[in-house]
């Protein structure tokens, strides 16, 4: 009751604030990230589906951007290829939802046999593969609008940061210390507690964590004081300890691959330091060496390499079954695929329940994101969202390399990092569909265009 109480005070302070600073709420609204997807955290209001506290709020923000906008005399900056690339991006995420819809019985078929609820009604279609990739998006794009000085470029910055830090702590409030001696026992509580405390799968958090250590590392040069500087290091040494804990071996592989991009690009002591400092998590905690070994060496092989075995089942954690079913369905219709949860429509979630069972029920879609993509869209779709990235990982990168401004430089540095991340951890999970999980990385998304768009970067190109 304490808790809700104190959820309804905050919000209803954010929506009253969002008309004198919208800004400002809309930092307080990405914080709220860290604890909205919760478990005990109200899920619709009034009886009304989609009305929720984080809802409630975008809507005052809204209201409060619109009204104070032209006061504020904030104009769309965003450079004119990133635009047209945004609004294909969505067009082609209507397009296959349409699609989708024309063959509904496929997924329904699927939620049957994995025993899950029958979602036969479209608008529980239309709210989690519309209306939420659109709301997930917004908060990066408001972000973008309104970051007009170095004092809001802070404040976007601090927001993104502090949510990163508090899921972190929750992680290790939710995960006992005794766990990081048994791999197995990690990632079983992991799996089962995470997900229902936090409201974030494992290996979502596993990715925002990885990145969030580093984030800290790369945002430190934006403070003058050596305390200051020290406090971001020791704040990112502690998102390692959260990332050990849950049991996430594509964020452990994210963590290393992250690190040794911020030490070619900028940082090439750290070439030295990372080796270091894998030896001392992997000494400390012995699960994080169990579940990255996960598969090797085991009896039930289908590989043989040198005199021990490895379980490529284990190793990719199912995987392996799936991604060949995937990339047969992709080869009969390479260019334009098959639609939204192209996975069901293709009739490989069929084709893997035939194979192993009731256990293909855990497999709701490809766990690749480029491989999701691609069925779902083809190549023709999928192309302007890799350019998308390609183009924003560059910029992001231009933006970390400044040495005028360690401000710009942290920015940069904190988009790179966190787009990263999702982009590796892609390889075995998540989605370039928008969803909770990547709500900071749309936000910094934002940030470094409003940085590149209205920096000597975005007038040079646009001079060019």
């Amino acid at each position: 009751m304490l808790r809700y109480t104190l959820l309804t005070l905050v919000v209803g302070f954010l929506s009253i604030y969002a008309f004198k600073d919208w800004y400002k709420a809309l930092c307080g609204l990405i914080v709220m990230m860290s604890i909205i997807e919760r478990y005990d955290m109200p899920r619709q209001m009034f009886g009304v589906t989609g009305l929720n506290p984080w809802n409630l709020l975008m809507l005052f923000i809204l209201v409060g951007w619109f009204i104070s906008r032209k006061r504020e005399q904030l104009s769309w900056t965003m450079p004119r290829e990133i635009t047209v690339l945004l609004i294909c991006y969505f067009v082609i995420i209507v397009i296959g939802f349409s699609r989708m819809l024309a063959d509904i019985e496929a997924v329904e078929i699927f939620n049957i046999n994995a025993g899950l609820p029958d979602r036969a009604a479209t608008k529980d279609y239309f709210i989690d593969d519309i209306f939420n990739s659109l709301k997930y998006v917004l908060p990066g794009l408001l972000l973008f609008h309104g970051c007009n000085s170095a004092s809001r470029l802070r404040l976007g910055m601090g927001a993104i940061m502090l949510t990163l830090l508090l899921l972190g702590l929750q992680i290790i409030k939710w995960m006992p210390l005794g766990y990081i001696a048994d791999g197995e026992a990690l990632a079983a509580r992991a799996l089962s507690v995470l997900n229902k405390g936090l409201g974030y799968h494992r290996v979502d958090l596993a990715a925002l964590m990885a990145a969030g250590s580093w984030a800290f590392v790369v945002s430190r040069s934006a403070f003058q004081k050596a305390w200051q500087s020290r406090a971001m290091l020791g704040l990112g040494a502690l998102l390692i300890l959260s990332l050990a804990l849950t049991g996430g071996r594509t964020g452990y592989a994210t963590w290393v691959a992250l690190g040794l991009m911020v030490a070619v690009l900028k940082y090439r002591r750290l070439l030295f330091a990372i080796p270091v400092m894998i030896i001392l998590v992997v000494s400390l905690v012995p699960a994080v060496q169990e579940r990255m070994l996960e598969g090797f060496g085991s009896d039930s092989s289908v590989r043989i390499v040198g005199e021990e075995t490895t379980d490529l089942a284990s190793v990719t954690s199912g995987r392996i079954l799936v991604w060949p079913l995937v990339l047969e369905s992709i080869s009969e219709k390479p260019f334009f695929g098959w639609g939204r949860r192209g996975f069901h429509l293709s009739g490989s979630s069929q084709e893997l329940f035939d194979l192993i069972g009731q256990g293909a029920g855990r497999f709701n879609h490809p766990h690749n994101a480029y491989l999701e993509l691609i069925l779902d869209n083809g190549l023709i779709g999928a192309l302007p969202i890799f350019l998308f990235f390609g183009l924003t990982l560059w910029r992001s990168n231009r933006l970390f390399q400044d040495k005028d401004s360690p401000l710009i430089a942290a920015a940069g540095g904190i988009c790179l990092v966190l787009t990263t991340a999702q982009l590796v951890a892609s390889l075995g999970a998540q989605s370039f569909y928008p969803r909770a999980g990547v709500v900071l990385m749309w936000c910094s998304i934002g940030l470094m265009y409003a940085v590149y768009s209205r920096s000597r970067y975005g007038r040079r190109a646009t001079e060019e």
